[in-house]
């Protein structure tokens, strides 16, 4: 009885510890469902690639105008409300004339009265020298003859100035645009009074501003870690988060010399200008900018999935051939024979992988010195995949340039994870990028 108890106990923990290296060996299915991973093949093709860099910013007008009134006083009218668009010359607000309207009254009197002044001390001017020449008068009366005159005309330049000033000062009750564009902002209303622009001590009343919006400054943050791809002249497309379906298009004006830091992030500023038929970008706006740094046509590219370094290129070849049942079958459910995984060594070095034997997975150990730098593919070889090193240029979210390595109609293996798992994998090399020292440059836009 207590001999077939322990030969129960030992089948059965028998039963338990090979359940659980069969458990061990199969496909991590569960895993990659909730990685959201799929495996498939791709042929190889030309096509054109973009890369970019991504930054937000703000729309704001190139050229803005502050209308304010060198006279002061009451306004009388004001015919303009925030957003109607004015041409230059057209009417903003008109003061209370009253006072300006008598004053030139009374400038144009004093005019008209120095100027009989001037007529008369002419008329006596030429009776004096008359007597003067029969010897009637003394040259000291003839000269105090002659200053009355030139006191006259004196009078009656100050006068004329007077004038025209005052009539100056009549014009500039009424303000007017000094530019074609749109009342961005009303600032008083009618019956408001207001402070001169020149002889008030804190610059005048502000009563509009005006701005053209035929074409806008962006002005974008860019991360320093993208800066250095940044170049005048290049071309940007702009998307108002007002309008997400329509697209604006400009150029790179000015990149900031000097850096921005919020909140330990650096960024400089970028100020983009974009051509807006119909105004319809308003000052304010939120906006997305995608900047051209790199544009390539007619180039053989691989998605971006494909791709990996090293370490990564070992994993995926340990999850395929742990999980294929081909596989296993064919060597018995054991570990790959040491002549298959020597052979295996002898593909890899010859399609640019280690040098020396280096083991691939495992226990055996992982990539060494500089294999995390260098990028391999999958490439599908009759019915296996063996790996190939590329050399990688531009390269965007979803695609990679290939200058070297593989040639148009090669099938490669392409790991897919969702976008939602890619984007945050971006997000993590980004950051590992930003935390390292002593690094070489990085390049942004998915480079």
């Amino acid at each position: 009885m207590k001999k077939n108890f322990i030969i129960t106990l030992v089948i059965l923990a028998a039963v338990l510890v090979g359940g659980y290296f069969l458990w061990r060996r199969q496909p991590d299915e569960k895993s990659m469902a909730m990685a959201g991973m799929t495996q498939r093949t791709t042929a190889i093709k030309r096509g054109n690639l973009q890369a970019m860099v991504s930054a937000t910013g703000k729309v704001e007008p190139i050229k803005k105008v502050e209308v304010k009134s060198k006279a002061s006083g009451q306004i009388m009218t004001m015919p303009v409300e925030e957003g109607d668009r004015v041409t230059k010359g057209a009417l903003i607000a008109r003061i209370d004339e009253t006072d300006l309207r008598n004053a030139y009254a009374q400038a144009m009197a004093d005019l008209d009265l120095a100027k009989a002044t001037v007529a008369q001390s002419a008329s006596n001017v030429k009776r004096q020298m008359e007597l003067f020449s029969r010897g009637l008068l003394s040259q000291a009366e003839i000269d105090q003859v002659k200053l009355e005159e030139v006191r006259a005309k004196a009078q009656q330049v100050k006068a004329e100035i007077e004038l025209s000033t005052t009539e100056t000062r009549l014009k500039e009750a009424v303000v007017r645009s000094t530019i074609d564009g749109i009342i961005l902002q009303k600032n008083v209303e009618a019956g408001q009074i207001i402070a001169s622009g020149i002889n008030s001590v804190s610059g005048g009343t502000l009563i509009a501003t005006v701005a053209n919006m035929d074409s806008v400054y962006v002005q974008a943050e860019v991360d320093e870690v993208d800066i250095g791809q940044v170049t005048l002249g290049q071309r940007a497309k702009v998307v108002a988060d007002a309008f997400p379906d329509d697209v604006f298009y400009g150029h790179v004006l000015r990149v900031a010399p000097l850096a921005t830091v919020e909140q330990n992030v650096t960024t400089f500023n970028v100020t983009i200008v974009v051509q807006n038929p119909g105004s319809r970008l308003k000052a304010g706006m939120n906006t997305t900018i995608d900047l051209t740094v790199a544009d390539r046509r007619d180039v053989i590219v691989a998605p971006k999935q494909a791709v990996k370094d090293f370490p990564e290129i070992q994993a995926q070849l340990a999850v395929m051939y742990s999980n294929d049942s081909t596989m296993t079958n064919r060597w018995g459910g054991n570990r790959m024979p040491d002549s298959a995984r020597a052979r295996m060594r002898a593909q890899f070095a010859a399609n640019g992988g280690p040098p020396g034997g280096m083991p691939m997975w495992g226990r055996d150990g992982g990539a060494g010195n500089g294999q995390a730098s260098r990028k391999f593919v999958l490439v599908k070889n009759e019915n296996r995949f063996v790996p190939r090193r590329v050399q990688i240029g531009v390269s965007n979210f979803d695609y990679a340039e290939v200058i070297s390595g593989l040639q148009e109609g090669d099938s490669v293996l392409v790991f897919s994870a969702s976008r939602a798992g890619a984007a945050r994998q971006e997000f993590m090399n980004r950051m590992r990028n930003m935390s390292s020292f002593g690094s070489t440059p990085r390049t942004g836009g998915g480079r």
